[in-house]
């Protein structure tokens, strides 16, 4: 019962915080955005290859917009103490927001590949390729706010 306590409080961000706390936590939420999308790049090529089936590439990519909505939610109650800080927080919500949109995208290529008619929906990237590049393009926006937060 106490580690349930505990484990749930971890998601929660101060209200204000110094500068140092505040870019941590932008990094935290970015390296957890990042790990996000690359695990989604994982889930679309084992698919690709036929190596897991549709119904579990999509939760995968479901579980991955879970943690990415984490991810978001910590950036979106930061409150930055600085004007750095500031622009942190703002360039990491939108590398959050740009892994999130090539993880939908991918649930939409799933659900298209397993039969699913999504064929008129412009959004729907035309093949894994295509897929692969858009995730690689915004997890490497994401490598980029992260070291510029101060991350790994």
């Amino acid at each position: 019962m106490v580690l349930t306590t505990v484990l749930a409080g971890t998601g929660c961000v101060a209200g204000r915080q110094e500068p140092g706390q505040a870019t941590a936590a932008v990094a935290d939420a970015l390296a957890e955005a990042g790990s996000a999308g690359e695990t989604a790049r994982i889930a679309v090529g084992l698919l690709d290859e036929g190596r897991v089936t549709g119904p579990v590439a999509d939760t995968v990519l479901l579980d991955q917009l879970r943690v990415l909505d984490d991810a978001e939610s910590a950036l979106t109650t930061l409150v930055p103490p600085d004007a750095a800080s500031s622009a942190r927080r703002t360039t990491g919500l939108d590398a959050v927001g740009d892994v999130t949109d090539a993880v939908v995208a991918a649930r939409s290529w799933v659900a298209t590949r397993s039969g699913g008619d999504l064929a008129a929906d412009e959004g729907v990237p035309a093949s894994a390729d295509d897929l692969l590049s858009g995730l690689a393009t915004a997890l490497d926006a994401t490598d980029a706010a992260l070291a510029e937060a101060g991350g790994p």
